[in-house]
């Protein structure tokens, strides 16, 4: 998961400075909801909700998981090109991790 922290690290937080929770952890979990079939803000915060053990154990989540709120609020404001940007550098990250015949099951 370092990969997306790392690219996400470059994603500009149009937030306000006293922001609770962290961008690049808010990505992530939002990402990784996505890949699991989350389709809205609100799926996307009770995944992390309900998966929120496993995101411990990489993400520090000082202040537990966003609200759906706080998910909507952030996807109104980013960036879309630096979001894309961010996207294109873990999806180059990852390739460059695979060697020939290497497959990816996202689905388990």
């Amino acid at each position: 998961m370092q990969i997306f922290l790392s690219a996400f690290d470059d994603i500009p937080d149009p937030r306000a400075s006293n922001a609770r929770h962290d961008l690049g952890e808010l990505l992530v979990i939002a990402f990784v909801a996505v890949l699991c079939g989350s389709a809205s803000c609100a799926e996307m915060a009770a995944f992390g909700r309900a998966k929120e053990s496993f995101f411990r154990s990489f993400l520090k989540l000082k202040h537990a998981i966003p609200s759906h709120d706080t998910f909507s609020e952030v996807f109104r404001m980013i960036d879309p090109k630096a979001l894309d940007a961010a996207f294109g550098k873990v999806l180059a990250d990852v390739t460059a991790l695979l060697r020939d015949g290497d497959v990816i099951a996202v689905d388990g």
